[in-house]
């Protein structure tokens, strides 16, 4: 087996996301290909990895592939995989673009070909949009009436998936519903008693580019070939 390395920006991120790629890993078929590296290298928000160099009318990638350098260092690395929250008004910070995942994700994937990503390792990236809890709100239902370790209420029995588009809800609606809710105490716990396929019956588009980037990330993997991707 190879090593997934993941890269992350939130506090409660470094607890969950290696939860996550392992419960996603175990549910596919070449999931034995790679294992995950519970070691996270939290980054910045991806406003702060990439920047917008007005002089040159141009963007600086140089701190995020400072990042991807890092990871490339991992023994046995079989793939990087790096989860930014999509929440940012503007991309690159400090440019007048508006924010969308899908062209940020494309210019960090190709940034980070700098790095050696798509030549001799494997990379994807992925922005939950809008954050990391919408993805958990998006399992709400699975999560109504079940409890923390520390006998917390997780979400309350009968708690219904908010009205709205499924991409809008994330950390206030936990906030509100999750008593005490502290995403490094919780994101962590509340990613173990999530029920993906209810997640998945949202058909939220950052999550299905998530279990997409795994996919790509294990055939990679199972044919020796390297990508950077989205491209």
């Amino acid at each position: 087996m190879k090593r997934l390395v993941l890269l992350g920006s939130g506090h409660g991120e470094v607890s969950a996301l290696p939860i996550l790629a392992r419960r996603l890993l175990q549910g596919k078929d070449l999931g034995r290909l790679l294992f995950v590296d519970d070691n996270i290298i939290r980054t910045r928000d991806a406003v702060g990895l990439v920047k917008w160099v007005k002089e040159s009318n141009q963007s600086d990638f140089g701190e995020w592939v400072r990042y991807v350098r890092l990871a490339a260092r991992r023994s046995r690395l079989g793939g990087v995989l790096a989860i930014f929250d999509g929440d940012a008004p503007t991309f690159p910070a400090g440019s007048r673009s508006p924010f969308c995942a899908a062209m940020a994700a494309k210019s960090m994937a190709a940034a980070a070909t700098a790095a050696g990503a798509g030549s001799i390792f494997s990379l994807a990236v992925v922005f939950a949009c809008v954050e990391y809890e919408t993805w958990i709100v998006a399992g709400a239902e699975s999560l109504a009436g079940k409890s923390f370790r520390d006998g917390r209420q997780a979400l309350p029995a009968g708690v219904e998936f908010p009205e709205g588009s499924p991409e809008s809800h994330g950390k206030r609606w936990l906030e509100k519903h999750c008593q005490g809710y502290r995403p490094t105490r919780d994101q962590g716990a509340l990613t173990e008693l999530i029920d993906f396929r209810v997640v998945r019956e949202k058909k939220l588009r950052s999550f299905a580019r998530l279990e997409h980037a795994i996919d790509q990330l294990l055939e990679a993997a199972g044919k020796d070939t390297f990508i950077s991707t989205p491209g």
